[in-house]
């Protein structure tokens, strides 16, 4: 949902006082007084030659790059990521990304998961049928848009995952404490993550 929970109750309050007035100002209309003349608009910052966000596919993961100001400069930030959906829905179920918060820092998973989940449990990750020991990600914290786990997968993880041919699956419990997984495909996670690793934040 775009809009916050006290922008849409703000809305609708709005709507509400507008018909319970409307009546009343059609019986007596006021004239508004002369005001100073308004100020002239501010001019409009400059437009940077390089694009704000930029993204590119590499079969079913894409790599987002997206400048944001942060205290004064502006920051680049990329992730590789997978959104997964369910056949014929537009919202999707499960987000998966990999990202690095600085230059030099080691990259991390962020699952994006459905509110609907058990306390305690965690979210599990297994690249391609034969990995036995999935990579575990803890709860970090929940808005109403979802439940965020995270980690960092470490090096030795990540060439695992490179390497996997076969689909894998994301583990999770949810609310009524049921087992449940989401197929993960590993195409084009190899070449995503090397494109990342050729962008500079």
């Amino acid at each position: 949902m775009k809009a916050s929970r006290t922008n849409l109750a703000r809305a609708l309050l709005g709507l509400g006082m507008a018909a319970l007035a409307g009546p009343v100002a059609a019986q007596t209309p006021a004239a508004k007084p002369a005001g100073p003349p308004a100020a002239a608009p501010a001019p409009a910052a400059p437009i940077s030659p390089e694009p704000s966000s930029t993204t590119a596919s590499f079969g079913d993961w894409t790599l987002r790059c997206q400048r944001i100001a942060d205290a004064g400069k502006t920051v680049r930030i990329c992730e590789v990521a997978q959104v997964l959906q369910a056949q014929g829905q537009q919202v999707p179920i499960a987000q998966i990304a990999l990202g690095r918060l600085a230059n030099g820092e080691p990259v991390r998973v962020t699952a994006v998961m459905p509110v609907s989940i058990s306390f305690p449990s965690s979210v599990q990750i297994a690249m391609g049928e034969k990995d036995a020991k999935p990579l575990e990600l803890p709860w970090r914290r929940c808005l109403p848009t979802g439940c965020f786990a995270e980690t960092a997968p470490g090096d030795d993880v990540l060439k695992q995952w490179r390497k996997a041919s076969e689909p894998g699956r994301i583990l999770f419990r949810d609310a009524a404490g049921r087992d449940l997984a989401l197929p993960l495909s590993a195409r084009g996670l190899d070449q995503a993550l090397d494109a990342l690793a050729k962008e500079r934040l």
